[in-house]
């Protein structure tokens, strides 16, 4: 614990100042909580999230590499940011910067033509979650607790990108055969990449249930192919809100507003065509976490959420 720093350059990205605002409500409250300060990043622009990048590979990195100089002229060493888009694209070019020198000058040689400031150092990237984890623990949010989340069972959705791909958020391969205490990491604050946990960790302090959930709590969502393929995207979130139901979810606890956006729209439309077991809410993990706290709903901006968690939360007291 205690790896990251406690201070932190905030990315938000265009989601959370957008149709994710309870997500960034939420997740200002527990970073607030925890002893964490955020230091939302001046003039921020777009990631180009995930598309851009088989379009414009220099493009996509010159708009992060941006962001970087911002968060190095605000004297931050580190940037966060709670999408698992921003974090992929934050993250990816974290590693080309640092692995290519050749790269990392024709970017600072771009910035400068752009009147932005040359990178001086490359600042590490970082997704919420991992430095909820690491700078404050489940023992901080078992202190915070006021109101435990007791009764409620919890499916942990991770999401394709937040793990993956390996070169980007610094994990090895499950799969290569190491066991969990041998397998080497090359950045100690990297989640597990098959079977994540930190999520499962926090909301357990908070007095939540994990249900089973794998593998579908790294199951792509679907979401970049909502406009291109909607019947991919609609079976990916069947299969996500069946596992969890009948795994005895009350509800799916997200980190990233794309995966959440999903859920919620996909769920209402197999809904619609009766599509048995799919009736789960989905809530951020920063907004239960802020009703353990002792927030109300309204604070942490429940009824913002699609899926309307309320009825589930109100049956066991806890909004």
């Amino acid at each position: 614990m205690g790896v990251i720093g406690k201070r932190v350059a905030y990315y938000p990205g265009c989601s959370l100042e957008g149709a994710a605002r309870a997500y960034d409500v939420s997740t200002r409250i527990v970073a607030r909580e925890l002893g964490l300060e955020l230091d939302y990043l001046e003039d921020y622009n777009c990631c180009g999230a995930m598309e851009s990048k088989n379009i414009t590979f220099m493009g996509t990195l010159l708009l992060n590499a941006r962001n970087m100089s911002l968060a190095r002229k605000q004297g931050h060493d580190v940037i966060v940011a709670p999408c698992n888009g921003c974090s992929f694209s934050l993250q990816r070019a974290e590693y080309f910067l640092q692995t290519d020198s050749k790269i990392f000058e024709r970017v600072n040689a771009l910035l400068k033509e752009g009147g932005v400031d040359p990178l001086d150092k490359i600042p590490e990237t970082y997704h919420i979650l991992e430095w909820f984890y690491h700078e404050a623990g489940p023992q901080k949010v078992k202190e915070k607790t006021k109101r435990p989340l007791r009764g409620l069972k919890v499916a942990n959705y991770y999401g394709c990108l937040y793990t993956r791909p390996h070169f980007y958020a610094r994990t090895y391969s499950h799969a290569g055969g190491q066991s969990e205490e041998a397998r080497p990491r090359r950045r100690e604050t990297a989640d597990d990449d098959e079977h994540p946990y930190y999520m499962n960790a926090l909301l357990e302090a908070a007095g939540a249930t994990s249900v089973e959930f794998e593998p579908m709590h790294t199951q792509c969502c679907g979401g970049p192919h909502s406009l291109s393929d909607e019947q991919v995207s609609e079976k990916f979130v069947m299969m996500i809100l069946q596992t969890a139901k009948r795994n005895g979810a009350d509800i799916i606890a997200t980190e990233c507003p794309l995966c959440h956006a999903s859920l919620e729209m996909y769920r209402h439309r197999l809904m619609m065509k009766g599509v048995p077991d799919v009736d789960v809410p989905a809530a951020y993990f920063t907004q239960l976490l802020g009703l353990a706290f002792g927030y109300s709903a309204n604070d942490v901006k429940l009824k913002d959420n699609l899926s309307d968690p309320l009825p589930v939360l109100k049956r066991l007291g806890l909004a």
